[in-house]
């Protein structure tokens, strides 16, 4: 067995055993597991996110317990320690350290996720699978899917082609009655997010939780709409989701730094029985962490690349991904210890 299988192996299981021990103690298993990464966390990343993890769970009224709770009720234990696993060991830290070291050598930024618009509207599988090949031989393990009429035999394939790596797929809940969740809830790397304010949002998220499926919802903020996203938030707790994501949808810059701002509030208030993430600024602060110099990487249905500054010139459909990350995210000068 390969040492990163090993070690893989080693940590899936003290997590699996951590998992079993939630269900009759969920307050002590949560803080010792956390304890446990904080002693062999090698990584700037793991470190800050476990410390702000510890933190948290000082407090024993903290909704954050309810959120464990009603995960290790409501969801498939495998899929939890399966995304866990491929977040945070594949992503956080295997790949993170796989990011620097392809950042130092080659001179050029290494995105933590892509963010790929897929489906008949979007990149096909085809273009999707090379761009994963080609994403992970550089430490990426994360890949957020934007529904553009995505083929569920495809997706299958993308899953079952990429254990070590997961996948979200943001959908809606129109397009709910469309999947066949039977079959989608046999891959354990898979996070579907359902558009939190459509009508048909309730009953997919119900769909997903009757197959004990972790889903996320997700909710757009303009400059119009960001000063009600409290109220929003309040509303969105009632689809009973593991994770609320905000995404901003042309909201200025200004708007975007005060969302930001508010969600890391929240956070150190728990104000919400959910964990709370506001893209892309949670996706850069990881970056980062993990790289000192901060990018972000989507690519449209066209398959054109974009960056924090807007779209590009370059296009996944037809250039290589490090020669895309080569020509427009160049690693800026870094200052000398």
């Amino acid at each position: 067995m390969r040492k990163h299988d090993l070690n893989r192996a080693m940590v899936e299981a003290t997590v699996s055993r951590a998992l079993q021990d939630m269900e009759r103690d969920s307050h002590r298993s949560a803080r010792n597991l956390v304890d446990m990464g904080l002693l062999f966390a090698r990584g700037p990343f793991e470190q800050r996110f476990l410390t702000l993890c510890r933190n948290i769970l000082e407090d024993e009224a903290s909704p954050y317990y309810q959120v464990i709770n009603r995960a290790l009720a409501q969801f498939d234990r495998q899929s939890l320690l399966t995304l866990g696993m491929n977040l945070g060991f594949e992503g956080c830290s295997r790949g993170a350290r796989r990011i620097r070291e392809i950042e130092a050598t080659q001179g050029f930024n290494v995105p933590w996720a892509l963010e790929i618009a897929a489906g008949s509207q979007g990149l096909s599988r085809v273009y999707i699978q090379r761009t994963v090949s080609e994403a992970m031989e550089l430490g990426i393990h994360v890949f957020l899917l934007e529904d553009r009429g995505i083929d569920q035999g495809e997706l299958e394939l993308l899953l079952a082609d990429n254990p070590t790596c997961a996948f979200g797929v943001f959908t809606t809940g129109s397009r709910g009655p469309e999947w066949d969740l039977a079959g989608l809830s046999r891959f354990h790397n898979l996070l579907m997010s359902v558009q939190g304010e459509e009508p048909l949002a309730l009953a997919f998220c119900r769909a997903l939780e009757e197959r004990r499926m972790p889903y996320a919802v997700h909710l757009a903020y303009t400059d119009e709409t960001a000063g009600r996203l409290p109220q929003r938030l309040q509303e969105a707790a009632e689809l009973r989701s593991l994770l609320v994501l905000l995404y901003n949808q042309g909201a200025s810059v200004r708007v975007q730094e005060a969302v930001q701002q508010g969600v890391q509030t929240a956070r150190t208030e728990h104000a919400y029985p959910f964990g709370l993430v506001n893209l892309p600024g949670d996706i850069l602060a990881i970056d980062e962490i993990i790289s000192s110099d901060p990018c972000r990487l989507s690519f449209l249905p066209d398959g054109t690349a974009v960056t924090t500054h807007g779209p590009t010139s370059s296009n996944i459909r037809h250039t290589p991904l490090a020669q895309i990350l080569q020509k427009e995210l160049p690693r800026s000068p870094q200052p000398t210890p």
